[in-house]
């Protein structure tokens, strides 16, 4: 495996009592606006044991370290405030919230974002039969329905997967045991353009673990609501898919269908914005993510000497 390959560890019962202590890491950059709503929705939680949050900022701007001083949650969630400015990127912020946590047991979250009241209390469920368990995403509670219009997001019921390959999870709902974290190595902060999270998922797996999925335990997934945004997004996503068939090609990661080249191409060249809307009848947003996925991983495929199209 790409990270802590050697000696990773061979797991052969997953089976577990439930945590002890939860911690709940939250990578934040100049999200001072927006992290209120995800702690009030935390403070809400069903979950009947003790839980700590912390807070890693990844060198924000916007007065966040003054806005969580004295935080009226604070003494409600165990709230911590750490530094975790030495290298940008959600992927170190992530790791250095884990290296101050207390919990044995770590719950991934951002801080856009909206968690259901049920969330903990699901995916420690979940986690007794797991080594690392992955949560739902819903897009309907946060975001209009035209910013709904440019993702396809798949409904909660069904996993997410690399098709032929592993299920993964995105980070923005995630659970894993601390053990199982440090014995994989964490979140490889080389992949630093998407695709960190499924890389720590896959790993897991291929040390032997299991990865849980717990439908139930929800997320409000805030998308990206401008077209620069999104189109930011895609190519990222598409950078990093590339970067993920470069590392687990050898695992037996497939190639994407070629004919999946040959539809994506003929969609984006017949539903261009450019042409009469009458014609086309897909959002601008849409089409802006499957271009910027195409862009990214073509030039994450130059990158990693690989084809990933």
């Amino acid at each position: 495996m790409p990270t802590g390959e050697t000696g990773a560890k061979r797991y052969t019962d997953v089976e577990r009592g439930v945590p002890d202590l939860v911690s709940v890491v939250i990578p934040v950059h100049n999200g001072v606006a927006l992290i209120d709503d995800q702690l009030e929705a935390l403070a809400v939680q069903s979950y009947p044991r003790p839980f700590e949050v912390i807070i890693a900022d990844n060198g924000s701007t916007d007065g966040l370290c003054e806005h969580l001083d004295g935080h009226r949650l604070a003494d409600r969630l165990h709230l911590r405030w750490i530094d975790a400015s030495a290298r940008l990127g959600s992927a170190y912020a992530r790791n250095a919230g884990v290296a101050a946590a207390n919990g044995d047991f770590i719950a991934f979250c951002d801080g856009d974002d909206r968690v259901y009241p049920d969330w903990l209390a699901e995916l420690t469920a979940a986690a007794v039969r797991s080594s690392a368990v992955g949560g739902a995403l819903e897009t309907h509670t946060l975001n209009s329905a035209a910013v709904q219009s440019w993702r396809h997001m798949e409904p909660p019921e069904k996993p997410y997967e690399i098709h032929g390959f592993l299920q993964v999870s995105p980070s923005c709902n995630l659970g894993i045991w601390t053990d199982v974290f440090h014995d994989v190595g964490g979140f490889d902060v080389t992949y630093d353009r998407g695709g960190e999270d499924s890389d720590l998922t896959m790993r897991v797996q291929l040390a032997g673990g299991v990865l849980g999925y717990a439908p139930k335990a929800l997320v409000a997934y805030r998308l990206r609501d401008t077209l620069s945004g999104i189109w930011a997004q895609s190519v990222m996503c598409g950078e990093g898919d590339a970067r993920l068939y470069s590392d687990y090609r050898r695992y037996g990661m497939p190639q994407r269908p070629r004919g999946v080249l040959v539809a994506v191409t003929l969609y984006l060249i017949f539903r261009n914005p450019l042409l009469p809307k009458r014609l086309t009848r897909v959002p601008t947003g849409l089409w802006l993510f499957q271009a910027g996925n195409l862009l990214g991983r073509f030039t994450g495929s130059v990158r990693h000497r690989c084809f990933y199209l």
